[in-house]
């Protein structure tokens, strides 16, 4: 739930959140430049655009039309981490006291690539209201100018993720020293691929591991039982689809996918799936029993 999370609002006039790279790379506390440009870039002007809406009310696509600026602060020695901070020219405006909660809603609806959005919009709706009354009219136009401004910032989250399975394993984003979003493998190939597919919740599956590579995390499976696809193959199984391995197990000695892959027998495994015209065309798996 996100109700407690706000992103820190300070005597000085900046709203504060912080930036962490998970695993891979980012485990020494390092991360490939290039990668960490872009998504800086991408997350530079998220929190931008998003900042001077909680300010002002108002969605601006022109940079030099923005009213707040984004700043990066010397960061602590965790993962890789990028505090920043918004500078907001004033607090008394539209959204005056709720100003963080609101910048954390919106950036979490923004990068979140589900079709099933239905928890973030009620969310955003409570906050709105919070401060806007039950005025209808009212309501219906601000989420209009968030759908409007979420959709203008594609190509930005885009450029955030950029390092997501290449330098780090996950982005996790927090406000007030809360984590309200993550961002991981499946995440990032819903948000390249957002008007070609479906990324569904995390559940479990049944699935028989071929072509496993244990150093590029890459693997292609038979799903199995319920979710066993009608059309077979000559030998009996359904069809091979691409799965990505984001479980930190897997780089251990003598773990369960490549005992699984030798002993060609089936596994469950935790998984996002993506979904292309109905159909399952890749899983991206964080556990297996």
């Amino acid at each position: 739930m996100m109700d407690a999370v706000a992103i820190e609002e300070g005597g000085d006039g900046f709203l504060r959140f912080e930036i962490r790279y998970e695993g891979r790379d980012a485990q020494r506390h390092q991360i490939d430049m290039m990668s960490l440009g872009e998504s800086l870039q991408g997350f530079g002007r998220i929190y931008a655009v998003i900042g001077h809406f909680a300010a002002t009310g108002q969605y601006a696509k022109q940079s030099q039309a923005l009213s707040v600026k984004t700043y990066a602060q010397e960061p602590e020695a965790k993962c890789f981490s990028v505090a920043g901070l918004i500078g907001t020219a004033s607090q008394a405006g539209l959204f005056q006291g709720m100003a963080g909660a609101l910048v954390a809603a919106i950036v979490t609806y923004a990068v979140s690539r589900s079709n099933d959005k239905s928890e973030e919009m009620r969310h955003l709706r409570e906050l709105l209201e919070q401060q806007m009354g039950h005025s209808q009219r009212n309501l219906d136009r601000a989420m209009e100018t968030i759908e409007r401004l979420v959709s203008g910032l594609g190509p930005s989250i885009k450029k955030s993720v950029a390092p997501v399975g290449e330098s780090c394993s996950r982005i996790d984003l927090y406000a007030n020293g809360q984590k309200h979003k993550s961002i991981d493998l499946a995440d990032k190939e819903a948000i390249y691929s957002a008007d070609d597919g479906e990324l569904l919740g995390e559940r479990e599956y049944t699935v028989l591991l071929t072509e496993f590579d244990r150093l590029l995390r890459r693997c292609k499976v038979h799903l199995l039982g319920d979710d066993i696809d009608e059309d077979l193959d000559e030998g009996g199984l359904p069809p091979r689809i691409n799965a990505e391995i984001t479980d930190p197990a897997i780089q251990l000695p003598g773990n369960k996918y490549g005992a699984a892959v030798s002993n060609d027998k089936p596994i469950k495994v935790k998984a996002k799936a993506f979904l292309k015209d109905g159909a399952i065309t890749k899983l991206f798996i964080s556990d297996c029993e």
